[in-house]
């Protein structure tokens, strides 16, 4: 019996936010950028690609071990409590919002990344939940972070002749980058980006209900 294994890698960066906004003169050359606004991508995706409208990508958040992951539907009301690591079907084009909490690595701890679907996996036919889009967020990014840092990963799906020559594990293989570099640039040079998470930055304002901060693209919460 042959397996197929599905090879993802990761390519990060690691700024402030002032130089998060530093562009260099090959990205002209490359319409799609990392510091671009957030869903921006995700939009050009389906412009390109109109298909991949209304098509549901599994996606599986992994914290550093134990903790909560939050899916929110318009509003902290709709809140849905999952814990990691949490797999959900998200749009392919659409832009989410998270919250991860209760990690006892960082006790009181809570963080509100984002996660910008791109593209989706061909797996065969009715597997697609067990080819989820892995979205690895690790003790030390969240250290980074919480310093009032940003971290910007793109998860993509590695070219088969480009791949490491060796085997990869459970961990996904990661890379740095250098700040003035355009993460989606790169990871489509080694690949096929599949999304992107941002972490640091904005938190919810307390006293609005309905702050637009909170995601209300369509998403699959699986029972608990």
């Amino acid at each position: 019996m042959t397996h197929c294994r599905t090879v993802f890698s990761t390519a990060i960066l690691v700024s402030t936010l002032l130089l998060s906004t530093v562009t260099t003169a090959q990205d002209r050359h490359f319409p799609l950028n990392h510091r671009q606004p957030t869903g921006m991508a995700g939009r050009w995706s389906l412009l390109t690609h109109p298909q991949k409208a209304g098509v549901s990508q599994p996606v599986e958040i992994q914290l550093p071990s134990a903790g909560h992951v939050t899916y929110f539907q318009g509003s902290p009301q709709n809140a849905v409590l999952t814990q990691s690591p949490s797999k959900v079907g998200m749009m392919v084009g659409h832009t989410y919002r998270v919250r991860i909490s209760g990690m006892p690595e960082f006790p009181g701890a809570e963080l509100y990344p984002t996660i910008e679907v791109l593209d989706r996996l061909h797996a065969p036919n009715g597997l697609e939940k067990s080819y989820p889009i892995p979205v690895e967020i690790t003790a030390g990014e969240i250290e980074i972070v919480l310093q009032d840092r940003m971290v910007t990963k793109v998860i993509y799906l590695e070219q088969p002749d480009l791949a490491a020559p060796f085997a990869q594990g459970e961990r996904i293989r990661t890379e740095d980058l250098k700040v003035t570099e355009n993460l989606l640039r790169a990871a489509d040079e080694r690949g096929r980006p599949m999304a992107i998470l941002r972490i640091g930055g904005r938190i919810p304002d307390p006293n609005s209900p309905v702050d637009p901060f909170y995601s209300t693209s369509p998403i699959a919460i699986p029972q608990q």
